[in-house]
């Protein structure tokens, strides 16, 4: 059976360069070439261990490294507080981008950005299509917007943990399955991505109200809804909508790729552990 495996490029390698960048910190306003220089190979050695590790546990038969659009994407024009709040990428790990993206390329192993896409757009669409035709895929990232893929048979691997995430542990961390996280995100609301969520509606509430229906419809027609919740879902209805189109994967990319292109050619990369 084929076996995609997607890998959230800058989910991966942001973590990595913070462990690198970090012995050297705080670094100074001009920082000198061979410090810079040293920083990148740490990087680099660290990403390609990573990448081999993730290739050894996951056996992938096709492989791809998805970059995020380094341009505003549709959901800052659909909501322009969208990541308001993030820090900017670190100066030296921009500029680095391009060698670590030739150096990837010469493992044998694809990479690829869409202007105006996040990563999870272009992995959800390629997952979607992939398990319309019953094959296996596997996206690794620790960004949580990919946990509702498990519904579809998508499996999401935690290289930091080793470990792919499992239904029960999605349950256990938030109270319900994962084909109901984008209702419950909508409603509290997601600081790392700057979304509100609706005023005075946190994790208890939110799976109180979940628990009276599938849709806000079934939940405010519900006899058990509170008056007030009722009201506050109906005032806040073009919000909810809003937070739950950016908290859904887009799975409807043309991404241009193909199965072939993406094949992983076993031969062209060295054994696990080879390098440093």
């Amino acid at each position: 059976m084929t076996h995609l495996v997607l890998i959230d490029a800058l989910n991966l390698i942001r973590r990595l360069y913070a462990v690198q960048e970090r012995p050297y910190l705080p670094l100074p306003d001009q920082l000198n070439a061979s410090t810079r220089q040293q920083i990148v190979q740490n990087t680099w050695h660290a990403l390609e261990k990573a990448l081999l590790g993730i290739i050894h546990s996951c056996q992938p038969t096709h492989l791809l490294v998805v970059f995020d659009s380094p341009e505003p994407t549709w959901r800052h024009q659909l909501y322009p507080a969208y990541k308001a709040n993030r820090s900017p990428m670190p100066e030296l790990l921009q500029s680095a981008l391009t060698e670590l993206c030739q150096r990837i390329e010469a493992m044998g192993i694809q990479h690829v950005k869409m202007p105006g896409f996040e990563a999870d757009d272009i992995i959800a669409s390629l997952a979607s299509k992939m398990r319309q035709h019953q094959q296996q895929v596997t996206v690794v990232s620790t960004d949580k917007g990919y946990l509702s893929l498990l519904d579809s048979g998508v499996t999401i691997y935690d290289h930091f943990r080793r470990e792919s995430v499992s239904e029960a542990a999605i349950t256990q961390k938030f109270g319900l399955p994962s084909h109901r996280l984008i209702r419950y995100w909508s409603l509290v609301g997601d600081s790392t991505n700057n979304i509100s969520g609706v005023p005075g509606i946190g994790p208890k509430t939110a799976l109180d109200l979940l628990a009276l229906g599938d849709t806000f419809n079934d939940i405010m027609q519900h006899p058990d809804c509170p008056k007030a919740m009722m009201n506050k879902l109906a005032e806040h209805k073009a919000d909810i909508l809003t937070f739950m189109q950016l908290f859904q994967p887009r799975c409807d990319i043309e991404t241009g790729l193909n199965l072939q292109q993406l094949r992983y050619p076993q031969t062209s990369l060295p054994a696990e552990g080879s390098h440093g």
